[in-house]
């Protein structure tokens, strides 16, 4: 990695540190370039070398978080035909929860400046990308009525943004493996199996 990546970097996270304290601080609607530049401690062009204004940054980190769910949830990963290998899953989740404790700024960020209900229709689009051979085939019914998709998927997002937003507003209270563990078990234990998902506990 050159010298200049490395600042690069560096400024990138005091732009993330700074922008996660105002967030804890007062409303992402009071928050300025300039009070982010002044909480990193660097000048406002430095800030606009990365980034157009707040929401061109806002948006960066949606992105970057959304790229690593996408990387996380990969079917080619995780899922043969009907089969979804749960210990993989596992490991997948569990990788994608420790990065989010090793880039805390981020999490806060997340949490505080992107609602719940927005990271759950981003991880239904991805669910939908990824899974949509998957889904098509579920046919689950409930008193002779066929169950819709697209309330299957609200309901598993719901469950992963809402224990992420839980465990990133406990200050990542539980160990990233054991919250990984616990999510999949809830979901696999009946609730993938009823719809007529293949669960694979092998390695």
């Amino acid at each position: 990695m050159k010298f200049t990546d490395i600042r690069y970097l560096r400024t990138e996270k005091l732009i993330f540190d700074a922008f996660a304290k105002l967030l804890s601080e007062k409303p992402y609607e009071k928050i300025t370039v300039q009070d982010i530049a002044d909480e990193a401690m660097i000048n406002r062009a430095t800030f606009y070398a990365h980034y157009a204004d707040k929401d061109d940054l806002q948006q960066g980190i949606q992105k970057q978080v959304l790229q690593q769910m996408s990387d996380m949830i990969d079917a080619a990963q995780i899922a043969t035909g009907e089969r979804v290998k749960v210990k993989r899953a596992e490991k997948l989740l569990t990788e994608f929860y420790h990065g989010l404790e090793r880039n805390s700024a981020i999490s806060k960020i997340v949490l505080r400046s992107i609602s719940q209900e927005v990271m759950q229709e981003n991880f239904g689009r991805l669910m939908h990308e990824k899974y949509d051979h998957l889904l098509e085939k579920l046919n689950v019914t409930e008193s002779g009525e066929q169950v819709p998709t697209e309330f299957i998927v609200a309901y598993l997002t719901s469950i992963f943004s809402g224990t992420l937003f839980w465990w990133i507003k406990s200050n990542f209270s539980m160990p990233a493996k054991e919250l990984a563990r616990l999510v999949l078990t809830l979901i696999s234990n009946g609730h993938l199996t009823v719809m007529g998902v293949i669960i694979d506990r092998e390695d």
